[in-house]
């Protein structure tokens, strides 16, 4: 990462939340840390939850920047739970505080994203009304998030590629499968 503004009050964020839940860190704790002004952190942010999205993305971003496809969409999703397991204690701070329905619907924004794309590419071709679709994808981004979220929730100790074989043994196919009934 760039030692940026944005890329400093990132780390020094993550350096709180290897200790600390989101909901007890302040702006002036994320502040002191990187020994920057609140005034430089509210020229870049409006709150530490727009910084956590923008953290996020970023991540997300990296990770499934080259997988968006559905020969791959089992390694995005690995990707995904590795690197959840990898910042731990972040996860687990984020997880348990208070704002974790933020953090869902952030889950939830990145695995659509990203199926809807796998969606999209399987459906060259086949004349498909775009709800439908976007129903396919929706509903297994729900399904990949619950997968996530339970996983969190159980200290993140099933390993994650044994999770993304099982869910691949219930996937293959059935993008395909639902385009064909959907297709005009």
């Amino acid at each position: 990462m760039q030692n940026t503004t944005e890329s400093i009050l990132i780390n020094a964020l993550n350096t709180l939340l290897q200790t600390k839940p989101i909901d007890k860190i302040t702006v002036k704790d994320i502040v002191n840390e990187c020994q920057l002004t609140r005034q430089t952190f509210y020229n870049h942010f409006s709150d530490i939850y727009e910084l956590v999205e923008f953290s996020a993305r970023q991540n997300a971003d990296n990770i499934l920047g080259n997988v968006a496809d559905y020969d791959n969409w089992h390694k995005g999703f690995y990707d995904i739970m590795i690197a959840l397991r990898d910042s731990g204690n972040i996860t687990k701070n984020v997880y348990k505080s208070e704002y974790r329905d933020l953090m869902e619907r952030y889950i939830y924004k990145v695995i659509y994203g990203y199926i809807i794309k796998v969606v999209e590419k399987q459906a060259a071709g086949m004349s498909v009304d775009q709800k439908h679709k976007d129903f396919i994808a929706h509903f297994y981004s729900l399904a990949f998030i619950a997968l996530i979220l339970e996983w969190i929730m159980d200290g993140m100790k099933d390993d994650p590629q044994e999770i993304v074989e099982q869910t691949g043994v219930l996937v293959q196919g059935d993008f395909k499968k639902a385009l064909n009934k959907y297709a005009e």
